[in-house]
């Protein structure tokens, strides 16, 4: 897979810091945590109540070659990452060169539609180059738990301003009510490390040293998102001001 980027602010807070790998061995995007209640009648019928469901993502990269200075780059940041990642914090994860795409709507949308209006991308601070173009495959999520969450062939897009129109190939399959993300669909803003995944290495070493073999396992927050998207605030880039205090990222120790 072509090249993959990770976008962080070590411990929640200074300038932007990026991770760039050439490529990507495997990546995963496919498995949900749901947190439902399930009950069944003796008639045998079922009725389920939804609150929410999210996914990991599990990305892996082998043979990473410390003999050259791009890979041992890369080698230094990963086992840098794993502090913030322990720690708590989020990371953004885009896979496919100019993938950190996400707009985020006010209105959502209705089943049928085919035409939705988004902002300019919230994320253009990590790659300003990131835009949408035909062919592309997309991600419209709504939230939990009415909310639901649909991939589409991108159409065209047409700019009007600074918003876009963005043509489906086919209709949206459900309702979207209150709001939307609308992101590429290799493009991951908001990752943190799962608590099952605290006592394992994202780098380990193979061939005796001669190559390290990366494998990272996360869990999207959503709530983080819906957050960034409402704030309105301008991510910072690499070289803008430090972000001091609790910055967007840092959403659940302020619920703490």
């Amino acid at each position: 897979m072509s090249q993959t980027k990770i976008y962080w602010y070590p411990m929640g807070s200074g300038n932007l810091e990026t991770i760039t790998l050439g490529f990507v061995s495997d990546l995963q995007d496919d498995d949900p945590e749901v947190e439902a209640a399930t009950a069944e009648t003796i008639a045998g019928g079922m009725y389920r109540q939804l609150y929410g469901d999210w996914r990991r993502v599990v990305v892996m990269r082998q043979h990473l070659r410390p003999q050259l200075g791009t890979d041992a780059e890369a080698i230094r940041g990963l086992r840098s990452l794993q502090s913030h990642l322990l720690a708590g914090y989020s990371i953004g994860l885009a896979v496919g060169s100019g993938s950190a795409f996400g707009s985020y709507t006010v209105a959502g949308a209705s089943r049928g539609v085919d035409v939705i209006g988004i902002p300019a991308n919230t994320y253009a601070a990590w790659d300003a180059s990131a835009a949408l173009a035909n062919g592309d495959e997309i991600v419209i999520q709504s939230p939990s738990p009415d909310g639901a969450r649909e991939v589409h062939e991108v159409n065209t897009v047409t700019a009007i301003g600074s918003t876009f129109l963005v043509s489906l190939t086919r209709p949206l399959r459900y309702d979207h009510p209150g709001r939307m993300l609308v992101r590429k669909r290799t493009f991951y803003p908001h990752l943190k490390m799962p608590e099952d995944q605290l006592q394992v290495p994202i780098v380990t070493t193979s061939t005796r040293g001669q190559t390290f073999d990366l494998r990272l396992e996360l869990r999207e927050d959503m709530q983080e998102a819906w957050d960034t998207g409402a704030s309105g605030d301008a991510l910072t880039g690499a070289t803008g001001q430090p972000r001091a205090g609790l910055g967007i990222l840092d959403g659940v120790r302020e619920l703490i």
